[in-house]
């Protein structure tokens, strides 16, 4: 059976209730397998959405792989709470008391971005039902301390001048910061909080840290169309792991790799397995699928050291902390055809998150990204009191009033905190002021044609902090593996 032909064909597989087909569960020995062999061996360095994609390409193509995942679990930044999740230093939530939302409390990468972007293709191949929540409500936002909708605001100069800046984003010819650009336009300050929920925390970091110019290039690259869509039920862990199902045998976790030595014609990796164990591992190529923020960490150490210009390109990218936050409530105070609250100056980003998934519409997933995110982390489970504050202060109160409690009147939230995951230590990458997509370039290229390089942010067409662009980077450094081996 041609997995991957069957995978296009069905809907989803081991998880969330659904069912995989016998006739693909049981693909044996006896199936067709790849006309193209190769002696030697392919590893890969991280198990998000990127390394398995790569092993996705590579083992379609009969080329062996190894995966090694520092983590003891497979997915990077793509998570969801299930049923045997447990808090640990980055996840607090209360396993006693079960979620009242009928869908998943997404951790990590929530939206599709793009119906027809490289994600967008595989969720609609695999049948997974989607919402396109902007049929079913319209944004609203935070302006001079009170709530307004996009119709009150329609005669507001102000919030036209916004969003006209955001529209002509993709022609903007400025070199700073994404902040310096709008405090050049001449737009009021009163709009800022609202600038930076749209621009600077959906790309990661703030307006003051985020570079336009990257921004321009990036929205000028991007070919898919504007649509965002959620996930109408399944969890959007177990899409991804579904889709690559036939890949995961080939990832070893809780191999931390330490150290890597592309000296000589084998490539030697090095690291802990387990915690405690020291390993290692040779292979013929390696493909480097790990956050920026390792990379810059110095926590992989490379022999001979990375070219200077990759180094230069990592000092312009970052990785900034990240936080999302769902808090229940016992009813819906900010209404039932909201899809964002934008303009928070605590959360830039509050979002509906029933709309379209649950008549009832008492959740708000609350994405914090950047600076705040790192302000927020140091406070822990007392950032929670710090968002209902701002969330009583627009709506006389009654965020706290009605935020869900356990028996003993605790306030219930489920927090996941990316700066404290070990092995990824932020959100996603940006390109800071003063650098380009170029950079983003630089940083994917392959070393000596032994090292290459995959994840977001080596997305090179504008798909940078997306599951798409993860996969299309893979998509890549796995062809330019292919380019570089003999295949029998």
């Amino acid at each position: 059976m041609n997995r991957r032909k069957a995978l296009q064909q069905i809907g989803l597989g081991v998880s969330a209730g659904l069912v995989l087909p016998a006739w693909l569960s049981s693909c044996k020995d006896d199936d067709p397998a790849p006309s193209n062999t190769y002696n030697g061996v392919i590893g890969i360095v991280g198990a998000g959405a990127a390394g398995l994609h790569a092993a996705d390409v590579l083992r379609s193509k009969g080329i062996p792989v190894r995966v090694f995942e520092a983590s003891d679990r497979i997915g990077g930044r793509v998570r969801t709470i299930q049923r045997i999740t447990q808090p640990d230093d980055a996840l607090l939530f209360d396993p006693a008391n079960e979620s009242i939302s009928e869908f998943p409390a997404e951790l990590g990468a929530q939206f599709i971005w793009g119906s027809d972007s490289a994600w967008g293709k595989i969720v609609s191949q695999l049948n997974v039902p989607v919402i396109e929540f902007y049929t079913q409500g319209s944004d609203i936002f935070i302006v001079d301390g009170t709530i307004k909708s996009a119709a009150e605001l329609a005669g507001d100069a102000d919030f036209i001048a916004a969003k006209n800046f955001v529209t002509n984003l993709s022609s903007n010819a400025s070199t700073g910061s994404v902040q310096q650009a709008i405090a050049s336009a001449g737009i009021n300050a009163r709009m800022f909080s609202i600038l930076n929920s749209w621009i600077g925390n959906t790309a990661g970091t703030s307006n003051t840290l985020l570079g336009i110019k990257t921004l321009a290039e990036g929205i000028s690259l991007r070919i898919r169309n504007s649509q965002q869509l959620i996930l109408k039920a399944n969890p959007m862990e177990d899409v991804l792991l579904s889709r690559y199902s036939n890949v995961l045998p080939y990832v070893e976790m809780n191999s931390v790799v330490k150290t890597i030595n592309y000296s000589g014609d084998k490539i030697t990796i090095g690291g802990e397995k387990n915690g405690a164990e020291a390993f290692t591992a040779e292979v013929d190529r390696l493909i480097i699928a790990v956050p920026v923020s390792i990379l810059k960490s110095a926590a992989i150490s490379f022999t001979p050291a990375l070219p200077s210009d990759k180094s230069t390109a990592l000092s312009r990218l970052d990785m900034d902390g990240s936080i999302r936050l769902r808090l229940e409530f016992k009813k819906n105070f900010w209404g039932m055809n909201s899809a964002y609250i934008y303009g928070g100056t605590q959360a830039p980003e509050y979002f509906n998150a029933g709309i379209g998934r649950d008549p009832l519409q008492k959740t708000l997933d609350i994405t914090i990204q950047g600076p705040k995110a790192e302000e927020l982390s140091a406070l822990g489970k007392d950032m929670v009191p710090v968002i209902l504050s701002e969330l009583d202060a627009v709506y006389n109160g009654q965020a706290t009033a009605n935020i869900r409690r356990d028996a003993q009147d605790t306030i219930l939230y489920t927090i996941m905190d990316w700066s404290k995951v070990p092995y990824i230590q932020g959100g996603v990458s940006y390109v800071k002021p003063g650098g380009s997509n170029a950079d983003r370039i630089t940083l994917s290229a392959a070393v000596s044609e032994k090292l290459f390089f995959a994840g977001e942010a080596t997305d090179i067409v504008g798909e940078a902090g997306t599951i798409s662009g993860a996969i299309q980077s893979a998509e890549r450094a796995a062809l330019e593996v292919v380019d570089t081996i003999t295949l029998a």
